[in-house]
């Protein structure tokens, strides 16, 4: 009997393998069929429908036709985009390009051709953004800042790494951080604001644990004479009227 000798793979496969075991959990492991997504920072993770309604629902919004969008309407573009995917992809990775490309056709032969190009300017105009924006870390040897080009994907390893987030929470956790980004106009941030966004995004969902509740501190009226009375107690000179 011959004995079967495994082949050897390279870095790069057992590396990428590694990491989409690590984006999977085992209530997600992928049966026959389903499509999967390649985002650009090298990732995979499950094609969603809601992702593609959310991405037809934000283009018809910028030009004003998203109150003409019954619910039939986004179940019928919805349904045409994954009936496509599915024939052309025969079970295989998408890359995420792609999607924005078929969301364009799909509008455009539906007769909404402005809701397509919002689409494609708002595709083109992140892309743009993406290559200018850089970010400043200081180094810590001498102080002096080093800059490197914006890379979202670096906010997802982040997210998942110091605080357990799963990969599509991440991801959308990540996408609000760089909205934030952009909208400040400038094109070189410090990697210090971007942890400090970070942090808002994540008290905002109450992700962050150990925060702070301050008392509202109650304001003093004076009395006949003017004067503000004094609830300090003299054993205790921290406990005031605000405490």
């Amino acid at each position: 009997m011959t004995s079967y000798r495994k082949p050897k793979t390279s870095w790069t496969a057992t590396s990428r393998r590694s990491t989409v075991s690590r984006n999977y959990s085992m209530s997600h492991q992928r049966s026959k069929g389903e499509l999967r997504v390649v985002k650009r920072d090298g990732s995979i993770e499950p094609f969603m429908t809601s992702k593609i309604l959310r991405c037809i629902f934000n283009g018809l919004e910028a030009t004003g036709q998203a109150s003409e969008l019954t619910a039939a309407m986004s179940r019928g573009l919805g349904e045409a985009v994954t009936e496509y995917l599915h024939s052309v992809s025969k079970g295989s990775t998408i890359p995420s390009r792609q999607l924005v490309d078929l969301v364009d056709l799909v509008l455009s032969q539906t007769g909404h051709c402005e809701a397509a190009m919002a689409i494609r300017h708002h595709a083109n105009l992140r892309d743009r953004r993406r290559k200018v924006m850089m970010v400043a870390t200081p180094r810590p040897t001498d102080g002096r800042f080093v800059q490197k080009r914006w890379d979202k994907s670096l906010i997802v390893q982040h997210l998942k790494r110091q605080h357990q987030l799963d990969a599509p929470a991440s991801r959308m956790m990540a996408s609000r951080v760089e909205q934030l980004v952009f909208n400040c106009g400038l094109r070189v941030v410090t990697a210090g604001l971007v942890r400090e966004m970070v942090r808002s995004e994540l008290l905002a969902w109450g992700l962050m644990p150990g925060a702070l509740v301050v008392k509202r501190v109650r304001h003093q009226k004076p009395n006949s004479k003017g004067k503000v009375k004094d609830h300090t107690d003299p054993a205790n000179p921290a406990k005031g009227a605000g405490e």
